[in-house]
C-alpha cells in the first residue's frame, strides 16, 4: 500500500478515526493506528460483536447439520464426512493459501478487510440455502423429471462444502485481524472478552434458539444469515487497519515448492515441538464424536428433546461466560502449562464418570455442566500454552504448522468417528472416545512439560528455532 492511501497515523476517538501526524502512547498504539482509550473499547466492542455473530453461525450449523442430514438419510459415517471430514480437508488447502495472499495483500481497506467483504455474503447464501434444503429439493423434483431422491444428500453435501470455502476464509482471516489493529499490551484482555462473548452467544443460541431448528430451519437460518451479514458489515465499514510496508515488487519471490521446502524445514525438524502438536491434535480429536453426535446421543438414545438439549446447552456454554475471567487471573497466576495440565486430568476423570454415571436426563444435565467447567479450564489456558512455547518472531507459521497437523488428524478422526459408531451403534461411547484421545494427549503434554522445564520452563525458556 502506498503511503497516500492513508495518512501516516490515524487515531481512533469513540466514533471515528481522525488523521494524526506524531505517534501516539506505545500502549494505546499499534504500526499507524492510535487509540483514546474509548476508542479502543469501541474497536474491541466492534470486533466482538462481528466475531461473536460469526461464532453464532458455527454453533448454529454445528448442532443442525446432524439433524438435516439424518432426515434424508445419512449414517454417522457420512454425518462426520460432511461436518468435520471434508471441511479439515478444505482447511489444509484454503487456509495456507488465504494466509498468504493476506500477508501480501495492499489496498485503501487494508489487507485482511477485503478477504472479509468477499466472503461475507456467499456463506450467508450457502447458510440460507441450506436451511431452505428441504423446498429446494422439491422443487427440483418437481421441475425436472430426472431427479430423484437420492440427489437431496448430494445437494446438501454441496451446499456444505459451498459454505465450509468461505467460512474457512473468514476463520482464517479474522483472527489475523486482531494483532493487527489492537495494542499488543490490550491483546490478552481482548482475548478474554472475545472468548467471553463467543460462550454468551454460544449460550444465547442453544437456550433460546435451537428448539427451532427441527420446525423453522428455513426462517431461523435466513434471519441469522442476514444479521450476520448485517454484523459483519457493520464491523468491516467501522474498523480500519493502519499502513502496512510496502511488498518489495522487485523482491526475488520464491517458488511454491520452495516456499513449503522452507515452510516444512523450519517447523517440523525440531524435535522440541512435536509434543506441543500432538498434544493439541489429540486433544481436538478428542472432542470430535461429542460435536458431531451429542445432540443424537440426547434425542435418540437419551430421549432428551431438542428444546431440553438447547436449555442444558446453554447452560454449558454459560459456564465459559462465568469463569473465562477468574480463569484468565489463574492461568497468569500459576502459568498456562500447570493450569492446562490440570484441565486436561479433569477432563479424563471426568468423562470416565460420564461413561458410567449418564443415563437419563439429569446425569446427563449434570455431567454436561461439569464438562463445560473442565472444557473451561482447558479452553482458557490453550491459547497462552501457544504464547509460551511457540517462538515469537515466527507465531503465525508456527500456528500454521500446528493447524496443519491437527487438521490431517482431524479428518483421519473424524472419519474413522462416524465409522466407529455406525458399528457399534451406542452414543455411549463418546465418553469413552473423549477419555481415551485425552489420555494420549496428557501422555503427550507430560512430555512436554518436561523437555519445557529443561529448557528453563516459565523463568527463562527460549523456544527453539531453526539455524542454517
Amino acid at each position: 500500500m502506498s503511503e497516500s492511501l492513508q495518512p501516516p497515523f490515524l487515531r481512533r476517538t469513540l466514533f471515528r478515526y481522525r488523521p494524526a501526524e506524531m505517534p501516539g502512547a506505545p500502549e494505546l498504539s499499534t504500526g499507524t493506528l492510535q487509540y483514546t482509550l474509548p476508542g479502543l473499547i469501541s474497536t474491541m466492542t466492534l470486533l466482538c460483536i462481528g466475531t461473536g455473530i460469526f461464532t453464532m453461525m458455527q454453533v448454529m450449523l454445528g448442532n443442525a447439520l446432524p439433524l438435516i442430514a439424518r432426515n434424508y438419510g445419512a449414517n454417522n459415517q457420512l454425518i462426520a464426512l460432511l461436518g468435520t471430514t471434508i471441511p479439515y480437508v478444505f482447511n489444509m488447502i484454503i487456509t495456507p493459501i488465504v494466509s498468504f495472499r493476506s500477508d501480501r495483500t495492499r489496498t485503501k481497506i487494508g489487507r485482511r478487510m477485503p478477504y472479509l467483504l468477499f466472503a461475507t455474503p456467499l456463506m450467508a447464501l450457502a447458510l440460507i440455502g441450506i436451511g431452505w434444503i428441504d423446498p429446494i429439493c422439491r422443487w427440483l423434483g418437481s421441475s425436472f423429471s430426472w431427479y430423484s431422491a437420492s440427489f437431496d444428500l448430494w445437494i446438501l453435501g454441496g451446499l456444505i462444502v459451498f459454505y465450509n470455502i468461505f467460512y474457512l476464509i473468514i476463520g482464517s482471516i479474522i483472527y489475523y485481524l486482531f494483532p493487527d489493529v489492537i495494542p499488543e499490551r490490550y491483546i490478552g484482555r481482548f482475548m478474554a472478552l472475545l472468548q467471553l462473548s463467543g460462550s454468551l452467544v454460544g449460550f444465547l443460541f442453544s437456550r433460546y434458539l435451537l428448539k427451532f431448528v427441527e420446525n423453522y430451519q428455513g426462517i431461523l437460518f435466513t434471519s441469522l444469515a442476514v444479521l450476520f451479514v448485517a454484523g459483519m458489515l457493520w464491523m468491516i465499514s467501522t474498523v480500519r487497519e493502519g499502513n502496512y510496508p510496502e511488498v518489495d515488487p522487485n523482491a526475488e519471490k520464491p517458488s511454491f515448492f520452495g516456499n513449503i521446502m522452507v515452510f516444512v524445514r523450519e517447523c517440523y525438524s525440531i524435535p522440541f515441538y512435536y509434543c506441543f502438536f500432538l498434544t493439541m491434535a489429540l486433544s481436538e480429536v478428542s472432542m470430535i464424536t461429542r460435536g458431531m453426535f451429542n445432540l443424537l446421543y440426547a434425542k435418540e438414545q437419551l430421549h432428551i428433546s431438542v428444546e431440553e438439549f438447547g436449555i442444558i446447552s446453554g447452560w454449558f456454554g454459560l459456564v465459559g461466560v462465568v469463569l473465562s475471567f477468574p480463569l484468565g487471573f489463574i492461568v497468569d497466576k500459576l502459568g498456562s502449562l500447570k493450569v492446562y495440565g490440570f484441565g486436561l486430568v479433569m477432563v479424563i476423570l471426568t468423562n470416565l464418570f460420564g461413561f458410567f454415571l449418564v443415563h437419563d436426563y439429569t446425569s446427563f444435565y449434570a455431567v454436561m455442566i461439569a464438562l463445560g467447567v473442565v472444557y473451561a479450564i482447558q479452553m482458557t489456558s490453550s491459547l497462552p500454552v501457544f504464547v509460551d512455547i511457540l517462538p515469537k518472531e515466527f507465531y503465525g507459521q508456527f500456528s500454521a504448522a500446528n493447524a496443519l497437523f491437527r487438521a490431517l488428524f482431524m479428518t483421519i478422526g473424524s472419519y474413522c468417528g462416524g465409522l466407529l459408531f455406525d458399528l457399534i451403534g451406542d452414543y455411549q461411547y463418546i465418553f469413552a472416545w473423549d477419555f481415551l484421545f485425552t489420555v494420549l494427549a496428557f501422555l503427550c503434554f507430560v512430555k512436554l512439560y518436561r523437555d519445557w522445564q529443561k529448557r528453563g520452563g516459565r523463568r527463562s525458556y527460549v523456544a527453539p528455532v531453526y539455524r542454517k
